[in-house]
């Protein structure tokens, strides 16, 4: 079964600068797609999210939405399971 796992906050100086944590869809210890955002600085102003998605043994091929970013992190990870839904349909199996 497909579900969202959130990334956790970075510890000690990392977490003080890092900006918000995207998420993983995974299926145990399968990964098939990540989300992350975008900003046009290091900080927290988030300007989009995007995701990434491949896992070649579920033939998801590698898609990268970096460039066309959403409003956020909602439509990123409803966009990344529409893609790997579709993928792994066409290839026969069911998550």
């Amino acid at each position: 079964m497909l579900r969202w796992k959130k990334n956790p906050r970075p510890t000690g100086l990392a977490g003080v600068v890092a900006g918000p944590q995207g998420s993983e869809l995974r299926d145990g210890d399968e990964r098939y797609a990540s989300t992350g955002f975008t900003s046009k600085r290091h900080g927290h102003k988030v300007e989009g999210w995007y995701w990434v998605a491949r896992n070649d043994k579920a033939g998801v091929p590698h898609m990268n939405t970096c460039s066309t970013p959403l409003a956020d992190e909602k439509a990123a990870r409803a966009a990344a399971l529409a893609y790997v839904r579709g993928c792994i349909k066409k290839n026969g199996e069911s998550k």
